[in-house]
């Protein structure tokens, strides 16, 4: 959700570079997501995936208990910004976000957010190319360049995903954080971003990054850029909603108790990468 970054280097209109209105992007998106509800049988199935592999990553979120950490155990040297912009994202989630999700949610049958959200991640397909590339991994870079193509053209401006369902091209998605970790980069400081939430040094570094290489800043002016990272972040928070509110209602502390459960996320994503690396090992 990197649309709290301002861009000053975009080309103006007089560059040559073809800018995109809000209001023609935003209607094309929205209008174009309406015909998903009559789509394909392919296209159903796929959505309906999604729907379902959504639905289990909130019920795990909800599942979650953290143990790992204590506040004592984690000195958590920027805690006095990272409390505070804690304290400004429960106040914009509670009462602008959430009440927006929920809203979304209800008024937008689930095949109509499957293509909003497929037309978002569709458009960020460069990000995922780059960093590919970046990470020495051509044929990720291809597959996803593949995809890009198929679902732009096939997928009607992405809001199909025939790349996964007819092509059996699989998403591959990276950014820079994991470019950085790539070449040896650690997490570093655990970091509360605004409107992003829990993160880290490394993945806040990556946000930026990634957010320059985001197309959508490129082919839309200021404010249109800003208003339709907003509604990305807006759809990609929606999922969420509920879940925010069930797993901030179980805690004393929802500050640490947020912290704790990022914390504890790394703690398995590195287990896990420690495992997968000892397969590979004994493998050969």
């Amino acid at each position: 959700m990197p649309f709290i970054f301002q861009h000053s280097a975009r080309p103006s209109r007089s560059s040559g570079v073809f800018q995109l209105p809000v209001h023609v992007l935003l209607r094309a998106i929205f209008l174009l997501a309406i015909l998903s509800n009559s789509g394909c049988a392919a296209s159903q199935d796929s959505e309906s995936n999604h729907a379902t592999s959504s639905a289990d990553n909130t019920l795990s979120e909800d599942e979650i208990t953290v143990v790992s950490y204590e506040e004592s155990e984690y000195k958590d040297p920027l805690m006095g910004f990272n409390r505070a912009m804690f304290a400004f994202n429960d106040f914009s989630y509670r009462y602008v976000l959430i009440p927006v999700a929920k809203t979304y949610n209800y008024i937008a049958p689930q095949p109509v957010r499957t293509g909003v959200s497929n037309v978002f991640a569709n458009i960020k397909a460069p990000i995922h190319i780059i960093n590919h590339l970046l990470q020495w991994e051509p044929s990720k870079a291809g597959t996803t360049t593949a995809r890009f193509l198929i679902n732009t053209t096939v997928g009607i401006a992405g809001i199909f995903d025939p790349a996964s369902a007819w092509f059996d091209l699989q998403k591959n998605e990276t950014g820079f954080s994991d470019t950085l970790a790539d070449y040896g980069s650690g997490y570093g400081s655990y970091l509360v971003l605004p409107f992003i939430g829990p993160s880290d040094l490394r993945s806040g570094t990556g946000v930026v990054a990634d957010y320059f290489l985001n197309p959508i800043p490129y082919i839309t002016e200021q404010p249109d850029t800003t208003l339709i990272m907003a509604a990305d972040a807006a759809q990609g928070f929606a999922p969420k909603a509920e879940s925010y509110e069930t797993l901030r209602a179980k805690s004393d502390d929802p500050y640490l108790f947020f912290r704790n459960m990022y914390l504890q996320g790394l703690l398995r994503d590195q287990q896990f990468k420690t495992d997968e690396a000892k397969a590979n090992t004994t493998e050969k």
